[in-house]
């Protein structure tokens, strides 16, 4: 069922409930000069890669790209690739983004920037790139209620005045940031690099080898990676990372130089706190949906991210596991803190459970259907489904928990999702920065719009989950009741 509100606060005690973004494949439109990507994307996000950015840009001639779905994560997570230049480089003269669609290719190297200060040409170039794509392709004609020329007159003064390569950025990001959307944003050469390097799914780090969300007073671990230095230190996913070399963890770096010393302050679900010291190394870990059959044929399926470009294949060969020794009896997936990511992930793992048309992108310019194709293996249809969702689920994983409920019969248990849904188109620009403009929304196929309200559960259950063991978790616990032959199995 669903509830339509206002704002995005939730009630109740929780984890932080910061909106993500998810990803969808780039569909080829009318246009010149940029490459485009679609994705969803919350503010959290794309604000942690703009402050990691240098201010200093590339001073290579700019390069028609090619478009490919593409995802940023905020905290310690990756983000998937981006693909190299598939046309030669350009002198900056075309204004207008043409974009067109790709197979996703695999990462791209980073290349260092240039310190070679940009002319004012190239600034220019890239102010106007930026003005008129958000004048051409922007989801709302009225721009929500911002005069979009005014605005153009205004920081066209300003651009040509920046000191440095650095205030002109951050002149852009203001520019962007006056739509109010919370979706559309700027990124710097540097930023932008940095989501190329973090690209494949493969986390590489110089550190303790975790996976971890961010909330108000810890770094919950996600995912802790094989013969990784944490998991020779027996840390384990649920643990939080209260404190760092005493600091609060948000003051600090989980990461440092390779055979470094880091003290980790750690608390597990039930137990108290340990202090934890740890010699960082290089580590490459892949993140993966953890699946497990629980009593009673209940399988369980956690996915914390649907960005990996292969998060379908990997859920389809988890559930086929899973369901190997006999049939299951129903399915609990846990999409708690799930920021979103390929639409061709979203629709391999719908495919698994309904087929059809499910809702609708919409965009000034035309709609277009969401169809899961039928034949997904295992084919669990009609399997009795409990999701699990709370304030961090998001863009894509919010509407696999919408479909699956509107469309599966499926009962959602947890607290509100997000409300992010809003498909956010990216743009390669002159120079190697990168632009965001929110371009579509969703609408379920009874018409529901998700953007603002979010998912509302079938049972509210507001505990906060992270301070919890799998086996104490109150969401899983209500989960396994709904599917217990005693409750009706569903």
């Amino acid at each position: 069922m669903f509830a339509h509100r206002k704002d995005a606060e939730r009630a109740g005690p929780g984890p932080l409930r910061t909106p993500r973004l998810g990803v969808r494949a780039a569909r080829p439109r009318s246009a010149a000069g940029l490459r485009q990507t679609a994705i969803l994307v919350g503010a959290l996000g794309l604000t942690a890669l703009a402050l990691a950015a240098c201010a200093t840009s590339r001073s290579a001639p700019p390069a028609r790209l090619v478009s490919t779905p593409i995802a940023v994560v905020a905290g310690l997570t990756a983000a998937p690739a981006l693909p190299e230049p598939t046309a030669a480089a350009l002198a900056p003269t075309s204004t207008t983004p043409r974009p067109a669609a790709v197979a996703t290719p695999p990462p791209s190297p980073s290349v260092p920037p240039s310190p070679t200060p940009m002319g004012i040409e190239v600034r220019r170039q890239i102010f106007t790139e930026v003005w008129k794509t958000i004048s051409e392709h922007y989801l709302y004609s009225d721009f929500g209620g911002v005069d979009w020329d005014a605005v153009r007159v205004e920081f066209e003064q300003r651009i040509d005045q920046a000191p440095t390569d650095e205030r002109f950025y951050q002149l852009v990001s203001e520019m962007v940031a006056r739509l109010g959307d919370d979706h559309s944003r700027f990124l710097p050469p540097q930023a932008a690099q940095r989501q190329d390097e973090l690209s494949s799914g493969r986390e590489e780090q110089v550190g303790i080898g975790v996976v971890a969300l961010p909330l108000r007073d810890a770094l919950l671990i996600q995912h802790v990676f094989p013969d990784s230095p944490a998991q020779r230190a027996g840390l384990r996913s649920r643990d939080r990372i209260v404190a760092i070399d005493g600091a609060f963890y948000a003051s600090a770096d989980i990461q440092g130089p390779e055979g470094s010393q880091v003290r980790l302050t750690v608390v597990r679900p039930g137990a108290e706190s340990r202090d934890i010291v740890i010699t960082r190394r290089r580590v490459e870990g892949r993140i993966t949906p953890m699946a497990r059959r629980l009593t009673g044929d209940i399988g369980y399926l956690s996915i914390t991210t649907l960005w990996v470009s292969d998060m379908d294949r990997q859920v389809s060969a988890a559930l086929a596991d899973v369901a190997a020794p006999r049939p299951l009896r129903g399915l609990i997936l846990d999409l708690r803190s799930n920021p979103g990511g390929w639409r061709s992930v979203l629709t391999g793992i719908l495919g698994h459970f309904i087929s059809g048309e499910v809702g609708s992108f919409t965009s000034r310019k035309e709609d277009t259907p969401l169809v899961i194709e039928p034949g997904a293996r295992p084919d669990l249809r009609g399997l009795p489904l409990v999701v699990l969702i709370d304030g961090g689920t998001a863009s894509y994983a919010e509407l696999i928990a919408a479909v699956l409920q509107s469309r599966a019969g499926a009962v959602v248990v947890g607290a509100p999702s997000a409300g992010n849904t809003e498909t956010i188109y990216s743009y390669e620009l002159t120079g190697g920065a990168r632009l965001w403009v929110a371009q579509e929304g969703f609408r379920l196929a009874e018409g529901a719009d998700l953007e603002g309200v979010g998912v509302y559960p079938d049972i509210a259950v507001l505990d906060d989950w992270t301070r919890f063991s799998e086996a104490e978790d109150p969401g899983i616990q209500e989960a396994l009741r709904l599917l217990s032959p005693s409750a009706g199995g569903k």
